[in-house]
């Protein structure tokens, strides 16, 4: 999403949200009250104050013809359209002044034209921006005249189709390519929140790769908290001293107090938004004692069996994770433990049987061992491919894999040692296809069998999964080995295949 500057404010989803605070008509043609109202919009917190550049004649003709009086359901019906914006309309002579007081209070202020004479009026003041009005985005010889400026354009979309809002776009880049801002509007005035479908303005942020936001004309802050919650990084508001005055747009303009919760209340939901981020924040770290582990729960002798009577999952987290603790269940302890010791694997004795593999969700740190593992000349000559994989090839399998939720990958760990890869891919019909890997470090002791066996244990309480099959190359008679030792049964070869097949037996929980 390209993010772009307003007098040097940069605007994007790294930064906190624009808010705009529209004037429209709520100044009620008094001068007093437009200049309280760009007061009352920098007390209030906003970055902008946003005018509207038209008269009547400008806009409409005056004419009380059918066509040209309002009779939509909206809050304005009965009127001529030229009466309407004879009320609503800000005087021209006002606009270098309210910008001027504006600058003073550390706000921007620019407007919205709506024919060639605002462009050239307003480009005349040097306003920093344009914004076009929802139903101004079909007018493409408009669009034209300020892209044509360079300048940034904010563009609300209202009733706009998919295909007029494209048509507007390739206007706009095919006519100067200025910064461009999409705002999803609702043009009911007021709007209801159940038509503002938010998520039309995230699309537009994925279709066309501009910054976006929301011109709101619903009642209360709750649709623009939502909003940018969601993303939106400019949110534009209408602004009134008293709605009790009254006016073409009070019903759905916000007080000043309002106005300053509703500044509030994005920067809030701007700050939780945050970032993509898994794992504690430095304050959650002291609320370590509250997650689980394994600790010892019974005073254990030197060479005792550890069993599910004195080893047990509570609280705090100073133990092994909860993970291991099938791999810690049947080994004997090298000295006396007492009650209360956070199990760790220091204070195990070596194996006596079979190994046990833990398994868990492979991660970032993984990427880089995986990729040795891959490479390592023996795991070469035993795959599918002998070819040494490039580092960028590697990462873009690494990151499909681990976002795809048919692509199952594990770390296989011993004792906290990572030993091995298990992959499972799920396919059509409950079948899931393996793919284990041992480290070289770790071969010869029997791990690849029993990582086999860990994965078989979740294939067992996976729904998905009705059989597992793994394709292993004939001469990779070590494999074959530990796919039968785990309870694989042979197939026949594939045909013209340089692969046997190997199934799962009928039930997946067999040891």
């Amino acid at each position: 999403m390209g993010e772009f500057s307003i007098d040097g404010r940069r605007i994007g989803p790294d930064h906190p949200a624009y808010v705009i605070a529209e004037l429209s008509a709520n100044h009620h043609q008094r001068l007093d009250r437009a200049r309280a109202l760009v007061r009352a919009a920098a007390a209030a917190g906003a970055d902008a104050i946003k005018l509207q550049t038209y008269t009547a004649d400008t806009i409409t003709l005056d004419c009380d013809a059918p066509p040209f009086q309002v009779n939509s359901g909206s809050i304005w019906d009965g009127r001529t359209l030229h009466s309407l914006y004879r009320e609503a309309f800000t005087p021209w002579e006002w606009h270098q002044e309210l910008m001027e007081l504006a600058a003073s209070l550390g706000l921007h202020c620019f407007s919205s034209p709506f024919d060639p004479t605002a462009v050239e009026f307003l480009s005349g003041l040097g306003v920093p921006a344009w914004k076009i009005a929802s139903f101004e985005l079909v007018d493409l010889p408009l669009l034209r005249r300020v892209a044509a400026t360079g300048k940034p354009v904010i563009c609300s979309t209202g009733m706009a189709e998919l295909c007029e809002i494209d048509e507007a776009v390739a206007t706009l880049r095919g006519s100067g390519d200025p910064p461009l801002a999409l705002l999803r509007t609702n043009s009911g005035y007021p709007a209801s929140p159940d038509e503002i479908d938010l998520l039309g303005m995230t699309a537009l942020a994925e279709r066309f790769g501009v910054v976006v936001g929301l011109s709101d004309h619903t009642h209360g802050i709750a649709v623009p908290v939502a909003a940018v919650a969601l993303g939106a990084c400019i949110v534009e508001k209408h602004l009134i001293l008293d709605r009790a005055q009254g006016g073409p747009d009070a019903s759905f303009s916000l007080e000043p107090d309002e106005f300053a919760a509703m500044v509030a209340a994005v920067r809030t939901a701007r700050a939780a938004r945050g970032s993509v981020r898994f794992g504690p924040t430095e304050r959650e770290r002291s609320s370590r004692h509250f997650r689980r582990s394994l600790f010892v729960c019974a005073d254990v002798a030197a060479g005792e069996l550890l069993t599910e009577a004195n080893v047990r999952s509570v609280r705090p987290a100073n133990g092994l994770h909860t993970r291991y603790l099938e791999e810690v269940l049947g080994r004997r302890v090298a000295r006396d433990i007492p009650l209360g010791t956070p199990m760790a694997w220091d204070l195990l004795l070596p194996d006596e049987g079979e190994p046990t593999v833990t398994l868990r969700v492979a991660g970032a740190s993984d990427e880089e061992r995986l990729f040795d593992w891959t490479n390592d000349p023996v795991a070469r000559a035993m795959s599918t491919s002998s070819a040494v994989v490039p580092w960028e090839d590697h990462r873009r399998w690494f990151a499909s894999v681990t976002r795809d939720p048919l692509r199952l990958l594990w770390i296989g760990e011993r004792s906290g040692e990572p030993v091995a890869m298990v992959r499972l891919d799920l396919g059509e019909g409950g079948e899931a296809m393996i793919s284990v890997s041992v480290a070289p470090e770790a071969r010869g002791r029997g791990l690849g069998k029993a990582a086999i066996r860990a994965a078989l244990r979740h294939a067992s309480t996976d729904p998905r999964i009705r059989v597992v099959l793994a394709q292993i190359r004939p001469q990779n008679a070590a494999s074959l080995r530990a796919f039968e030792a785990a309870g694989f049964g042979s197939r026949s070869p594939v045909p013209g295949a340089h692969v046997a097949l190997v199934q799962l037996r009928a039930d997946p929980r067999a040891p």
